[in-house]
Order: C-alpha cells, then structure tokens, then sequence
C-alpha cells in the first residue's frame, strides 16, 4: 500500500528539484549580487538569467571548498549571507552530493506580497501580489512547473490588456517543462529570461516584460554555454489604410534569438554573443530560416529576401579584481556603411551600455552606469518587426531614444538588512517604440547628407530618486519599504511643462511550500 508523506515548508524547501528555475524577483538575487564583487558565484553566467536551483546551489558546493581549501576568505557579514543561503538551498546541496531525493514529490505553494501604498495622484491604498506554484519533479530528467500570479497593481497598468475582475488582473507566470540531460537542457513553456549585463536593465531580453512562452535549448561545453531561444509573441492589431492594404486586421509576429557565453579565468572574464531577429506579417507563419539555431539570421535575411528585423549585441563583464567589476553591452540594430542613394543616409541605430561597481567596504557597493540608444532602434519600417512584447520593450524599460545616468549605492547590514540609494538623470526625446518609424533623410541627396540631434525633438528631461529597503527575515518571510521621488522638464515631450511626481509603499511577503510524496 502506497504511504502518502506531507510536510509543511516554511523557511526552506525539503524537497525541490534542481531543475527548477528562480524567478527573477526572488530575494536570493540580491543576496547573489551582494557576492559576487566578493569572488563568488563566478561559475554562474552572470549575464544569463534565471538561473536554476541547482545552479545556484552547485556554486555554493563550490564556495564551501574555496573556504575549506582557504583559497576565499569572507567577512563575518559575508558569511551570515552565504550560511544563509546554504540553508535556503540545503536539500538541493545534498541533492548534488547525492544524499537526497527529490523526484516523485508534489509541491503546492504559495508567495504573497501584501503593500501599503500611494501612488502619484492616488489615495493611499492597500494592494498585493498573490503567487501560487505547483511543482512536479518526475525522474532524474524532468520537471514540471506551474505559477499563478494574482496582481492588484495590473488593474492600474495601462499597458495590461487581459481580463480583470473585482480589482484583481490575473495571468499563467510561469508554466513549463525542464528536461536535463547531461549537457543538454531543454525548457519548454512560459517563464522568465534575462539576457545582458546592466544593473538598471538590459539591452536584450528584459526580465521587467511579462514572460513569453517560448522554447529554449542549451548545451554546456567546457566553459562556453550555447542557446537558442525562439517564442511568438502577440499580436499586432492594424487598422485604417495599412489594414486595407495588407488584407487583414491583425499581423503575427514571431522572435528567435541564439545566444554564446563564455567564462574564462575561473568566471573573472564573462563574454557573451547574441544574435535575434523579430518578424511577422498578416497569415505569416513561423519561416524554417529563422528556426534553425545555427543559421546567421541577418544573413540568411538579406540572401533569402525575407523580410525581418535583426539586430546583435557583444556583452563583457570583467571581474578586475576583488571587489571591482565592470561590464558593457554594444546592442546593434543597423549600421549604415554604404552612401549609394538617400536609403543609406538612414542614422545608425544602436545601443550601449557602460557600467561599474566597487565595494570599499564589506557591505558597501557602489555602482553607476550610462545607457544610451538611439532613436529608432528595436524597429522597422514594418512595426510588427517591433521589438515589444503586450506593448511593453523587450529590451531596456525606456526603449529608445534616450540616455540615462544612474548612481546607486547599496548597503547591507548583517546577513539581513539591505538598503538600496539610487538617482538617475535621463533625457527622453520624441521617438519611441510606438511612433509610426519616419524616413526623414530620403528628401536628402547624399551630398547634401543628413543628420538629426540626440535625443530628438523636444527633449523630456526627468531626475528621479529611489530608495528602498528590506529586511529578509528567513527564505519564509521579510519586510519591505520603498520611496521615489521625480522631477521632469518638458514633462511627456511638452515644451515648458513641468511635473513632479512621489510614491511610496511598506509590505510584506511570505512564502511557504508544502510536499506531497507518494511512498
């Protein structure tokens, strides 16, 4: 007779498979980030995320021999924070050392965030975010996962297009299959991606969009790690005379991307390759070319005449030195070399992303970073080629056509506290992933040539001011506050009109699991 065995989870999970992704708001993050200018984590690909339990707890495994071996030394608080997490991923350790079993184990769970709030020109109010989880490890290979969020603060968003009911919005967060199989890894479904370097965002694939479901293969390969990533996104609506002309009311729309990292000097230099493209048309359906994960797509789209968008990014993050570490992306949509007609006039389209982080003092980080992309970049002419997704950017959060400073200073106190200062200036022009893409150089000659300012047009300037707080009182529960305060020049790209805008929210959040197995 079958013996049923059920335990609640509090603090930490007793079973969980190592397959299974940490979303990317989960607190572990930051405790990772706090680390890694230490010489921690750098056999994670820092640049690639979520990462995996198993991830997460293979470089722990590997932290406790560099501190057995005294070849890494951490500060008292350091230590609270890697004991932390050990205990956080205890049953995943011992999964790896082969002293567990996770498999056959139903997991149901939950993650709640609870705020007090106010937002600009609202009345203080109450809101939250409402997590379920169903996990299903089956075998030594697969694993099964399904998350619910149930999200008060969608119902305010304008760019949330799905269904909402009594003052609450609510949509599938992650639903997928993991497989593992040696060096392979194969995830199919919904969930987080996050692809380049940055502190503020990335220039790729942000983790700030709603996940996509989406296909995505790796293969690890001494220190490099190959991916192929491909997804259809939602539709375009078209209407008035494009609708007319192209024969119908709405154009799919498809994205495949291939991505190469690689870790050399034990983890101290990353460097990553990636290549996507973004396509679509009224009744076009996915193109075999731009399924196929070893094709370059810029190059089969200029022989094969198919039209698309495609554009790459090299990113690099040097580890210089305890307690020092830099990075940068180049993102480059189209470049202009030939001056044949007017067509070639056309400004390059391009982004860039340079940043820095020292950390003078155990628990102190400081960090600032320049980001910067051109108008029109992550779009054609074609605006299903647009790089967005339910309408918000793929890429970085501002899209294009802007410039921003960031300075922050992160502070932890003990293995618990975190309290994060940032101030940020940036200038936002006119164009935006959502204007009509205009051609304004082909009423030039290419002696004439042709050249606009950065950023266009009238010219929103905004410096805004964050801090937040919180407090993680074990992997069950924690407190949080949060304040921001911004200041704008030609508040939405109108001359002379000024605004200035506060928020702030305290909350808490608990999370707990309970384990079902079948004996």
């Amino acid at each position: 007779m079958k013996k049923i065995w059920i335990a609640l989870l509090t603090a930490w999970p007793l079973f969980a498979s190592v397959q299974e992704t940490l979303p990317t708001w989960h607190w572990v993050y930051d405790y990772i980030e706090s680390m890694q200018t230490a010489g921690m984590f750098r056999d994670l690909y820092q640049s690639r995320q979520p990462y995996t339990r198993g991830e997460v707890a293979g470089s722990l495994l590997n932290t406790g021999y560099e501190i057995k071996e005294h070849k890494l030394a951490l500060s008292e608080a350091l230590l609270k924070r890697y004991k932390k997490l050990v205990q956080e991923f205890s049953v995943e350790i011992r999964c790896l050392q082969n002293k567990a079993d996770s498999t056959g184990i139903l997991e149901l769970g939950g993650h709640v965030i609870q705020d007090i709030q106010q937002s600009p020109g609202e009345e203080v109010k109450m809101k939250g975010i409402y997590r379920s989880l169903v996990h299903v490890p089956l075998g030594n290979h697969f694993s099964f996962y399904n998350g619910i969020n149930f999200d008060q603060y969608l119902v305010d968003d304008p760019d949330y297009t799905g269904k909402k009911w009594r003052g609450v919005a609510g949509y599938a967060e992650q639903a997928y299959m993991n497989a593992q199989f040696g060096r392979f890894h194969i995830k199919f479904g919904r969930d987080f991606l996050r692809w380049g370097a940055g502190q503020s965002g990335t220039l790729v694939f942000s983790n700030l969009t709603r996940p996509m479901d989406h296909l995505i293969v790796s293969a690890d390969m001494g220190p490099f790690r190959y991916s192929y990533f491909i997804s259809r996104l939602d539709n375009w609506v078209l209407s008035g005379s494009l609708a007319d002309s192209l024969g119908g009311s709405w154009a799919s729309r498809y994205v495949s991307a291939h991505r190469l990292d690689a870790r050399f000097f034990h983890g101290k230099l990353q460097c990553a390759i990636s290549e996507l493209v973004t396509y679509g048309g009224v009744n076009r359906s996915p193109d075999w070319i731009y399924l196929n994960p070893f094709i370059f797509f810029h190059g089969a789209s200029m022989n094969e005449r198919l039209p698309a968008n495609t554009f790459g990014s090299i990113d690099v993050l040097w580890n210089i030195r305890r307690n020092w570490q830099i990075w940068a992306t180049l993102m480059i949509d189209d470049v202009q070399v030939e001056k044949t007609g007017p067509i070639d006039l056309e400004p390059n389209e391009i982004g860039y992303l340079l940043g820095a982080k020292w950390a003078p003092a155990p628990g102190t980080i400081l960090w600032t970073e320049y980001v910067r992309v051109t108008n029109r970049t992550y779009k054609t002419i074609h605006p299903w080629e647009t790089f967005v997704f339910r309408g918000v950017p793929l890429g970085y959060p501002q899209g294009n056509d802007f410039d921003a400073w960031h300075v922050g200073l992160t502070q932890w106190i003990g293995g618990c506290f975190r309290a994060e200062i940032r101030y940020t200036k940036t200038r936002k022009g006119e164009g935006s992933l959502l204007t009509p893409f205009d051609r304004p150089w082909m009423a030039y000659s290419v002696e004439e040539g042709y050249s606009e300012p950065f950023p266009t047009g009238i010219v929103e300037k905004a410096d805004r001011f964050y801090l937040k707080m919180n407090y993680y009182a074990s992997g069950a529960w924690g407190v949080s506050g949060e304040y921001g305060s911004s200041s704008y020049k030609n508040f939405q790209n109108a001359e002379g009109e000024k605004e200035s805008q506060t928020y702030w929210k305290i909350g808490v959040w608990l999370s707990g699991r309970l384990a079902i197995r079948l004996e």
